[in-house]
């Protein structure tokens, strides 16, 4: 009875250790698998890549000039139609490597207008001009769309007219008309712009802004202050919100496409 439970003991101690021989080689069979993937391929099929990603994670260094946009705004001759003022702009844009873009505006505004309580008429027609800057903020400068921020410093030099009822003296008595014609008058001022571009058609995209104006000077006549100064909007306070809606022909012939780099599919 001895030697047989001597000789089961030595048999179930081999299998033992044989099946942890064996588990410990899987493990380890596992682990190597993992680190090092091992792909099965018919030696009659190809590998061929089925897609394709754009490498955005080095973007290629894009020429210092990449073009220039030209653009109109929308939005001015519209104000026609619910305002008593409106104007057109045109609109140059130069592309620095799609991050920086120094622009010129020009513009010519028109106001006629009537107070309702003072029955004071106001009316002006002017050119007036912009230059500036615009920074596109979006990480992928090589894509069609933008969203922008950027300054920009209006100048208007220009004449109005202004009448109204004859003005009465509190003091003497009598009163004194109150008509003039061709005063004088200029303006200058600033503009923080926030805006954004997207591809329509080809090279014709769609863009809006929207500025927040700021006055810095106004030469005006000691009897009458402008109401509407072209290319800023009214003064009716010293700051002031506007916004242009463009329609836009984008010439960026430097402009780098994509790299695309394959993958297999899995």
């Amino acid at each position: 009875m001895e030697e047989k439970r001597t000789s089961r003991y030595f048999s179930m101690a081999w299998w033992s250790k044989t099946v942890m021989v064996v588990l410990l080689m899987v493990v380890a069979g596992n682990v190597s698998a993992q680190d090092e993937p091992v792909v099965v391929v018919n030696e009659t099929d190809t590998i061929r890549p089925t897609k394709y990603i754009a490498d955005l994670t080095e973007q290629p260094d894009l020429p210092f000039f990449q073009g220039f946009t030209i653009s109109g705004d929308l939005l001015g001759p519209g104000l026609y139609l619910f305002t008593d003022y409106g104007n057109i702009e045109a609109a140059l844009r130069l592309n620095l490597k799609g991050t920086f873009f120094p622009t010129v505006e020009v513009g010519y505004a028109t106001c006629k207008s009537t107070d309702p309580e003072t029955d004071i008429y106001y009316a002006t027609s002017a050119p007036y001009f912009r230059i500036g800057l615009d920074w596109n903020i979006l990480k992928n400068k090589l894509q069609d769309n933008r969203l922008f921020v950027g300054a920009r410093y209006g100048f208007s030099s220009f004449k109005f007219d202004m009448s109204g009822p004859n003005m009465k003296d509190p003091i003497w008595g009598g009163s004194a008309p109150f008509n003039y014609k061709d005063a004088s008058s200029n303006s200058g001022w600033i503009e923080f712009v926030f805006g954004a571009q997207t591809k329509i058609w080809r090279n014709f995209h769609m863009g809006w802004s929207v500025r927040y104006k700021k006055e810095m000077k106004i030469g005006q006549p000691d009897y009458a202050k402008p109401y509407y100064i072209p290319g800023y909007g009214t003064t009716t306070d010293t700051s002031c919100w506007g916004g242009t809606y463009n329609l836009i022909f984008d010439l960026n012939w430097g402009k780098k496409k994509l790299k695309r780099t394959p993958i297999n599919a899995e």
